[in-house]
């Protein structure tokens, strides 16, 4: 089975790589899920709207199957309902995004911002992931912002509405079947994912996927696999290696840990001592971990620190390579709304010669990391311009930031590489 998305990193033929599944126990990685909220399908069992659909009459926003899924949901979807409905009688309106129409894609985005933080108020606390989503994608025309009835979406992926014809996104056709992939695997729940045998290095992601494959478990193995390849690409081979890997996500790179044996350390037979060190305030206190194999070591640590501060640390090796994967260095605010990164990006460009290795999420974030890089760190020498991630994620994820652009994106999708 091919898929024939738009990602940057699709290609015409599969590589040549021969892809089997491991003969004896192998590997299952787990996945998680959260609640996760798309626009016009139930917000129980993603199910595509049907005869017996309903809609909150409160918030009008969150889509039922079912009168049956729609009372199950009463309790979670009590509060951002009364938040919503708070914030249309403040901003005297019938619906609480009805005053974005005709806006411009940055104020639209700036909008929808501002309608989750009023709706975060009104509650006295943060919101839920999936109560931002209700904020960020309301049923509304892509074009003019304008609210949209059911009958006024796409009848394929049920994800994007638009008010009249020639409000339809021009590129939808291209993103179509990705929005549809979202809704399948969240429907699908698919949690344990066996891990494949690679009988060679993979000269891209599309080698993962063996014939007759399962796009859904595909997609979500091209999302373990992304990080270890990534890093797999740009680390010098060496007998004992160190990488840093600053602000991982417990959910991301910190989880499924056998994957950075399979889809690295397997693929570096010269490498004795590997040593991978995961830096950031969000990975928490974990043990460290190691992995022993044919006379060859494979170790995690985990550092709850920022990475600024655990690089001025005594223990602190030079590494072979320095990560930071979809960091959005771009951005004035990080770690609890201050710019933690300015220090942090002196710290990565420390050590001379050692390569720097900066994922994105779209084209657009991957130019401004870059750009901030170069005007902090002017010496900085750029051995890899922005460019498309051969080993990206191919999940699909809905896309907030350039949305105008593209409805989903993808871990790791571009990157880029610079040294001091």
């Amino acid at each position: 089975m091919r898929y024939d998305g738009t990602h940057p990193t699709w290609r015409q033929e599969r590589s040549s790589v021969k892809i089997e599944m491991t003969p004896e126990r192998p590997t299952e990685f787990k996945v998680w899920y959260r609640p996760q909220f798309i626009s016009n399908v139930c917000h129980i069992c993603k199910a595509a709207p049907g005869n017996e659909s309903c809609t909150c009459s409160g918030c009008g926003l969150v889509s039922y199957c079912s009168r049956r899924h729609l009372e199950e949901d009463e309790d979670d979807h009590e509060d951002i309902c009364d938040a919503l409905k708070g914030v249309t009688e403040l901003l005297g309106s019938k619906r609480a995004h009805d005053k974005a129409y005709l806006l411009g894609p940055d104020q639209w985005r700036e909008f929808r911002l501002g309608v989750a933080n009023l709706c975060s108020k009104q509650l006295g606390r943060p919101l839920m992931p999936w109560e931002t989503e209700v904020c960020l994608y309301p049923p509304h025309c892509a074009t003019c912002h304008k609210f949209c009835n059911a009958a006024e979406r796409c009848t394929e992926c049920h994800s994007i509405n638009w008010c009249c014809s020639q409000h339809k996104p021009k590129q939808h056709a291209e993103h179509c079947r990705q929005l549809s992939l979202i809704r399948q695997i969240l429907q699908r729940k698919v949690h344990v994912i066996k891990s494949p045998q690679l009988t060679g290095v993979p000269a891209e992601m599309s080698a993962l996927l063996p014939e007759g494959g399962d796009i859904v478990t595909y997609s979500l193995l091209t999302e373990i696999a992304t990080s270890p390849l990534t890093i797999f690409q740009q680390l010098t081979v060496s007998e004992n290696a160190t990488v840093h890997i600053i602000g991982p996500e417990p959910h991301f790179e910190a989880n499924n840990l056998s994957k950075w044996e399979i889809f690295l350390f397997n693929l570096l037979p010269s490498v004795l001592s590997l040593t991978l060190n995961f830096v950031g305030p969000e990975i928490g206190p974990l043990p460290p971990r190691k992995i022993n194999k044919n006379g060859r070591t494979l170790d995690f640590t985990f550092h709850q620190d920022l990475y600024h501060d655990f690089a001025n640390k005594e223990f602190a090796s030079t590494p072979s390579l320095i990560c930071a994967l979809n960091p959005g260095l771009y951005r004035s605010q990080g770690f609890n709304g201050q710019d933690s990164w300015q220090d942090t990006i002196d710290a990565m460009f420390k050590h001379r010669d050692v390569p720097v290795l900066v994922t994105a999420y779209t084209k657009k974030e991957i130019g401004m990391d870059h750009e901030r890089i170069k005007k902090q760190v002017p010496q900085a020498k750029t051995i890899v311009p922005p460019s498309p991630n051969p080993f990206s994620s191919l999940r699909p994820l809905m896309n907030f930031v350039s949305d105008d652009y593209s409805p989903v994106i993808f871990k790791n999708a571009y990157y880029t590489v610079l040294t001091a």
